[in-house]
C-alpha cells in the first residue's frame, strides 16, 4: 500500500486530477442508469487522446531543441566562413599585390584561381577576378606549358574561371538598370566593340557548331537548353546596340553578324535553327531597316569575303517573314541587297550550256576547274526558289506598287535581270516576270524611266554604239533588259486583235470591256518605241564586236549581262516586226537603219554571213589571235566590220532592205553553186542524171533522188529521222519520157531540169496527193494525218523539202503558196517557235472561239471543256490529251489561258512536228538555214514563188535581147509588143511561163533573169511560136499580120505542151 500510493499520486499529478482521502479505502459500487459499457468507452478515448497529445508535445520539444542547435551551428559556421573568406580575401589581396610587383607564377596562379573559386561573389570580387585574368593573360606565352604540365588541375580551374567571367558579362542587373549612367554605357559599348572586333561572332559560330548537334529540318524551337542559351548569347550585342541606339556600334555589329553568322559557311545549325528562330521569335526585334541598309551598301564587299547563298538565304528568311518597308529608301536597300546577292548566288548554278561556243570553253576553263560545293549549290537553288515563289513575288510587288519611283524601278529591274539570267530558270518559269505582265502600268513606268535616264538619254548613247561608263552600264542595261523581257511576255499573251483593238465586220469594237487596257501603249507609241529599240540593237551589235584586241580589252566580267540584254532586245524587236509583217501598222521603211549598209559591189559579200566551218566570233568579247592551225584550216578571220554585218544579217536582217538581202542571198548561192558544179558546163565533174516519166514525175523522182536510193550504202532512215548527207547541190540533168515511154526530144541544157523541178514541186504540193492540205486562205501546210498515207511519211517530207531547197539553190521560182505559220516554222530557231497568233491563218474559226474563251465573262466551268482535242483522220475520230490525264482536267477561269495556248501549240506545233522537222531538214540539206533566216516569212515566200505583183512590161522590154534579124525596130517585134500590151495579166503570166517556165517575174526585176529574155526568128509564119526555156528564148516566126501573131502566140502559150513542142 505504501508503494502503491506514490505511484498513484504520480499518475494523478500527471493526469491533472486531484484526489482526496477520507478514510474510506473500499470502493463502493456505484449505480448508473446509463449503463457501465458507455462510461468505460469514454474514459478510454480520453486517455488515448491525452497520450497522443503528450507524444506530439514531446516531438515539438525535440524539434525546438534540434532547431536551436542547428541555428547555433549555422551561425557559428557563417561567422567562421565570413571570417575565413575575409582572411582568404586578405590573403588573395596580398598575393595579388605581390604578383603585381613580381609577376605571376604557375603556383601563384593556381592559388589565386583556387582562392577566387572559394570566395567568389559577383558584387565583391569583380575587381579581383579582373586583376587575376589580366595577370594570367600577361603570362599567356607560358599558359600552355602550365596547362599541359598539370592538365587535370587546369581542366578543373579554367572552366570555372571562364564561368565566373561569363557571370559578370551576362548578368543583366549589372548594366541594364544602369543604362542611364553614361559611364556604364560607355564601358559596355567599349566592351562589345572590343569583342566584336576580336571575332566574337566567329567564336560563337564555332561554339554553336561544336556544341549543338546537326539540325536536319528547319525548326523554330531550340533543340537543347544549351542551344537556347547560345542563341541568347549570340543576339546580346545586337540587342544592346539597338537599345542604346549607338549607330556606329550597331553598324559594326550588323556587319560582323551578317559576315560571320548569316554569310558564313552553310552550317545546318545556322540555316535550320538560328535563322528560323530569329525569323519567328518577335522578342528579338531585329532592326531589319538597318540590316538591309548595311547589306545594300556593302553587298559587293560581302560577296568578296563570304559566299552569297548563305547570306541571301538568311536575308530572305528574315525579311520575308515580318518586314514592312514603309519608305522607298528601305525598299531600295532591300532590292539592291537581294539583286547583288542573287547575282553572286547564280555563279553556283552554272552548268553545261549547249549553245556555248568553243571559245567560251577557254574562258570558263579556270572557273570549271573549281568544284562547286554541293551544299552551297543546293542553298543557291533554294534561294532562287524563294525569290521566285508566289508568296515572295506577291509581297515584293505589293511594296513596289505602293512606292513606285525611278529609284525603286531601277533596283527592281536589277533584281529581275539577275533572276532572268539564272541558268536553271526557264523564261516561262519566272513568276516575277509574269506577275509584272499582269501589272501593265509597271511596264509603262519602266519605259518612262528608261527614256529619261541621265542628262542625255542613255538609250541614245547606246544607240550610237558608244561604250558606257560602269555606273551607266549598271543603271541602263538591267532596266533595258527587264523592260524588253517583260514586253516580250506581254506581247506573247496578246492576240493581234487585242494588240491593235480590231473592229468587227459591223464596225463595232469586239468586246470593248475585254480588250481595253490589254496593251499599255498606243500604236503610235509602239512605233516610236520600236524605232528606238531598233537603233539600240544596232548599237549593241557594234559593242558586241569591239575593235580592241584581247590585250587591250580584258574586262569580260559583264559578258553575261550584255549578252542577255542583246538577246532580249533582239527578241522583242523581232516580235514587234513579226506583228508588223501581219498587220502592217508601221510606216514604209520604218525598220531600215541608215547606219547599216552593205557594199553589194564587193565580191566578198559571202563573208557577211559566218560559214559553218568557221569558228564564230563571241559576242561582247575581245577578238583573240588565231593559231597557225586555225589559220590554215579556216582561213583568215573576218574583220570587225564583216562580223558586225554578219551579226546584223543573222539577228536583225529587217534593218537592211529586202533587195539588198536578196542580192546577198543570190551571191551566197551563186558562189556555193559555182564550187559545187565546177566544170559541169563542160560535162566534167560529178553530176546527177535521171530519167523521169512525165506521167509519174513524183514517183520516179522520189525513187531516184531519195537519199536511200542515191547511194546504195546509205542506211534507211531510222525513227529518229537522221538522214545521211546527200549532195543535191550537184548539177542535175533530166531526161523526160512521154506517155508512150519514149524520150522527149531535146537535150537538157537546164531548161528541161527547170521544167521538171517546177512540175515535180507542183505535184508534190498538190493537196490531192495528201501530203499537204489547204487552209481557208488556200495556202498549204503539212497534213497531220500523213502517217495514214505512207508509213515512211517523214522520208517524203524530207524529199519534198530537198526539192524545194534545190529550187531555191537553182534560183528557180515555183508557185507554191505555203501557209504563213508553216513558213515561220521553217525560219524558227526552235521546234515550237510558232505561237498562238498564227492560228488565225490555220483555223480562223478555232482562233475566234479561243479568243472568245479568253475574254469570256462568265464561269468557264459551265462550258464543259477539258484538256483534250478531237481529231478526225480519214473518218476515224481520236481524242488526244493536251496534258497528262487531260480528260479529267476541267477548263476553269484560272487555267483557261493554259488551255488556249496548249490547244494552239497542239494545232500549230505538235500535230505537225515530225512533218515540219523532216521538211526543214530537207531544205537545210541544200540551202543553209542561216541564209534563209535573213528573211521573214513573207519575204521567204516571195523568194520561193516570186513577188505577186503585176508584170512590168516596160522592164521586160528594156531587158529583152534579140537575135538574128530582130531588133527593136523590126515590124514583127513592134507587133509582138503591141500584142503583149493587149494581154491581160493572166495571159502575160502564161507567156512568161512559156518562155521561162515560171509565171512570176524575178524579185529584182528582169535584169536579174539569167539568161536574159531573148527573142529570135524561127522559120516561116506557118509555124507556131516555140521556146527554149533552158535559154529563156522565144522563137518567134516573122508574122506579117498582127492578128496572126496574136492567135498563134495565144495558142502556143495556152496549149500546156511540154518541152517537146519546141
Amino acid at each position: 500500500m505504501a508503494l502503491t500510493l506514490p505511484i498513484l499520486q504520480e499518475v494523478n499529478a500527471r493526469s491533472g486530477i486531484m484526489w482526496s482521502f477520507e478514510g474510506d479505502y473500499r470502493r463502493k459500487p456505484q449505480q448508473r442508469l446509463g449503463g457501465a459499457s458507455r462510461t468505460r468507452n469514454i474514459e478510454r478515448l480520453e486517455l488515448l487522446s491525452q497520450l497522443k497529445n503528450d507524444r506530439e508535445e514531446r516531438e515539438r520539444q525535440r524539434r525546438r531543441e534540434a532547431a536551436v542547435l542547428t541555428i547555433q551551428s549555422w551561425t557559428r559556421g557563417m561567422l567562421s566562413q565570413k571570417r575565413t573568406k575575409r582572411d582568404l580575401r586578405l590573403q588573395c589581396d596580398s598575393e595579388l599585390a605581390l604578383a603585381k610587383v613580381q609577376g605571376i607564377t604557375e603556383a601563384s596562379a593556381i592559388r589565386l584561381i583556387a582562392l577566387l573559386i572559394r570566395i567568389f561573389n559577383a558584387k565583391e570580387d569583380c575587381g579581383r577576378l579582373l586583376l587575376v585574368c589580366q595577370l594570367v593573360v600577361r603570362e599567356q606565352r607560358h599558359l600552355s606549358e602550365w596547362v599541359y604540365g598539370s592538365l587535370p588541375r587546369w581542366m578543373y580551374l579554367l572552366p570555372r574561371l571562364a564561368n565566373m567571367a561569363l557571370q559578370i558579362i551576362m548578368a543583366p542587373d549589372s548594366w541594364a538598370s544602369q543604362l542611364s549612367n553614361a559611364n556604364q554605357q560607355l564601358f559596355l559599348c567599349a566592351l562589345y566593340t572590343h569583342l566584336i572586333n576580336r571575332g566574337y561572332y566567329q567564336q560563337m559560330v564555332q561554339l554553336i557548331v561544336s556544341r549543338i548537334p546537326e539540325v536536319y529540318e528547319s525548326s523554330e524551337n531550340p533543340p537543347t537548353p544549351l542551344a537556347e542559351s547560345l542563341l541568347h548569347l549570340l543576339m546580346k550585342p545586337l540587342t544592346f546596340a539597338s537599345a542604346v541606339n549607338d549607330s556606329t556600334l550597331l553598324t559594326s555589329v550588323i556587319h560582323e553578324l551578317c559576315q560571320d553568322v548569316f554569310g558564313g559557311a552553310a552550317h545546318s545549325q545556322i540555316c535550320n535553327f538560328v535563322i528560323p528562330c530569329l525569323a519567328a521569335n518577335v522578342s528579338y526585334k531585329l532592326p531589319m531597316d538597318r540590316i538591309v541598309a548595311v547589306l545594300g551598301s556593302r553587298s559587293l564587299k560581302f560577296l568578296n569575303s563570304c559566299p552569297a547563298p548563305p547570306l541571301l538565304y538568311s536575308l530572305l528568311m528574315l525579311v520575308h517573314s515580318s518586314a514592312e518597308f514603309n519608305n522607298a529608301t528601305s525598299l531600295c536597300n532591300y532590292l539592291q541587297a537581294i539583286s547583288e546577292l542573287l547575282g553572286g548566288a547564280t555563279s553556283y548554278l552554272i552548268g553545261d550550256v549547249s549553245d556555248v561556243d568553243s571559245d567560251d570553253e577557254d574562258d570558263n576553263s579556270m572557273d570549271s576547274s573549281k568544284p562547286i560545293d554541293p551544299v552551297l549549290r543546293k542553298l543557291a537553288e533554294e534561294c532562287v526558289s524563294v525569290v521566285n515563289s508566289t508568296e515572295h513575288v506577291g509581297w515584293l510587288l505589293s511594296h513596289v506598287e505602293r512606292q513606285v519611283s525611278p529609284e525603286v524601278l531601277l533596283h527592281f529591274s536589277r533584281l529581275m535581270h539577275h533572276l532572268l539570267t539564272v541558268p536553271s530558270l526557264q523564261f516561262h518559269e519566272c513568276r516575277l516576270l509574269y506577275s509584272v505582265v499582269a501589272r501593265r502600268q509597271l511596264l509603262r513606268a519602266m519605259w518612262v524611266v528608261l527614256s529619261r535616264v541621265r542628262g542625255p538619254p542613255l538609250l541614245q548613247v547606246l544607240a550610237r554604239g558608244s561604250p558606257l561608263a560602269p555606273y551607266e552600264r549598271d543603271t541602263l542595261v538591267p532596266l533595258l533588259a527587264t523592260f524588253c523581257a517583260t514586253l516580250t511576255a506581254v506581247l506573247s499573251t496578246l492576240h493581234d486583235s487585242e494588240f491593235l483593238g480590231d473592229h468587227d465586220e459591223n464596225g463595232g469594237h469586239r468586246n470593248p470591256k475585254a480588250y481595253q487596257n490589254q496593251f499599255p501603249f498606243s500604236v503610235e507609241e509602239l512605233v516610236k518605241m520600236s524605232a528606238s529599240l531598233r537603233d539600240v540593237c544596232v548599237g549593241l551589235v557594234e559593242l558586241a564586236h569591239p575593235d580592241t584586241r584581247m590585250s587591250a580589252l580584258t574586262d569580260t566580267s559583264y559578258k553575261t549581262m550584255w549578252a542577255h540584254c542583246f538577246k532580249v532586245c533582239v527578241g522583242v524587236l523581232r516580235q514587234i516586226h513579226l506583228r508588223d509583217t501581219r498587220r502592217m501598222f508601221c510606216p514604209t521603211g520604218h525598220w531600215l537603219s541608215s547606219r547599216v549598209s552593205l557594199p553589194l559591189g564587193n565580191c566578198q559579200t559571202i563573208s557577211f554571213v559566218p560559214r559553218t566551218s568557221r569558228r564564230q566570233r563571241r559576242l561582247f568579247m575581245p577578238q583573240r589571235w588565231l593559231t597557225r592551225d586555225e589559220l590554215e584550216t579556216e582561213g583568215p578571220p573576218l574583220s570587225t566590220t564583216e562580223q558586225r554585218r554578219a551579226t546584223i544579217l543573222q539577228e536583225l536582217p529587217f534593218v537592211i532592205p529586202f533587195e539588198s538581202r536578196t542580192q546577198v542571198f543570190s551571191t551566197l548561192v551563186a558562189s556555193n553553186r559555182s564550187m559545187s558544179q565546177m566544170r559541169a558546163d563542160f560535162n566534167e565533174g560529178p553530176m546527177i542524171s535521171v530519167s523521169i516519166r512525165r506521167t509519174h514525175i513524183y514517183e520516179d523522182a522520189f525513187d531516184k533522188l531519195s537519199p536511200s536510193n542515191e547511194q546504195q550504202d546509205m542506211k534507211r532512215l531510222t525513227e529518229l529521222f537522221i538522214p545521211l548527207e546527200p549532195n543535191l547541190r550537184l548539177r542535175m540533168r533530166v531526161r523526160l519520157m512521154n506517155a508512150v515511154g519514149l524520150d522527149e526530144v531535146g537535150i537538157d541544157g537546164g531548161g528541161i531540169f527547170r521544167e521538171f523541178l517546177s512540175e515535180l514541186l507542183k505535184t508534190a504540193f498538190d493537196p490531192t496527193r495528201g501530203f499537204f492540205l489547204l487552209t481557208r486562205e488556200n495556202t498549204l501546210y503539212p497534213n497531220p494525218g500523213a502517217h495514214h498515207i505512207a508509213e515512211d511519211y517523214q522520208t517524203h517530207y524530207y524529199f519534198i523539202g530537198r526539192m524545194l531547197g534545190k529550187a531555191l539553190y537553182e534560183n528557180l521560182l515555183v508557185e507554191v503558196p505555203l501557209a504563213g505559220f508553216f513558213v515561220s516554222k521553217l525560219l524558227g530557231r526552235s521546234s515550237s517557235s510558232v505561237e498562238f497568233h498564227h492560228l488565225d491563218s490555220l483555223d480562223p474559226e478555232l482562233c475566234r472561239n479561243l479568243l472568245y474563251l479568253k475574254t469570256y465573262q462568265g464561269d468557264v466551268l459551265d462550258l464543259g471543256l477539258d484538256f483534250t482535242v478531237l481529231n478526225s483522220d480519214l473518218g476515224q475520230n481520236t481524242i488526244e490529251e493536251l496534258v497528262p490525264n487531260g480528260a479529267n482536267v476541267a477548263v476553269t477561269n484560272e487555267n483557261r489561258i493554259e488551255y488556249i495556248y496548249r490547244m494552239a501549240d497542239y494545232k500549230l506545233n505538235k500535230q505537225i512536228a515530225k512533218q515540219s522537222q523532216a521538211f526543214k531538214k530537207g531544205v537545210a540539206d541544200v540551202v543553209p538555214l542561216e541564209w534563209l533566216q535573213m528573211f521573214d516569212w513573207r519575204e521567204l515566200q516571195m523568194l520561193i514563188s516570186g513577188a505577186s505583183v503585176p508584170i512590168d512590161l516596160l522592164d521586160l522590154m528594156d531587158n529583152t535581147k534579140y537575135g538574128g534579124t530582130y531588133n527593136t525596130d523590126h515590124p514583127t517585134i513592134q507587133a509582138f509588143w503591141q500584142v503583149i500590151r493587149g494581154f491581160d495579166e493572166t495571159q502575160k503570166r502564161q507567156l512568161l511561163k512559156f518562155v521561162t517556165s515560171c509565171s512570176r517575174p524575178p524579185l529584182l526585176g528582169f535584169k536579174e533573169l539569167q539568161p536574159a529574155f531573148c527573142i529570135q526568128p524561127s522559120g516561116s509564119e506557118d509555124r507556131l511560136p516555140t521556146a527554149s526555156t533552158c535559154m529563156n528564148l522565144l522563137k518567134l516566126p516573122e508574122y506579117k499580120k498582127e492578128h496572126t501573131l496574136r492567135d498563134k502566140l495565144l495558142y502556143a502559150i495556152t496549149s500546156g505542151s511540154g518541152f517537146e513542142l519546141s
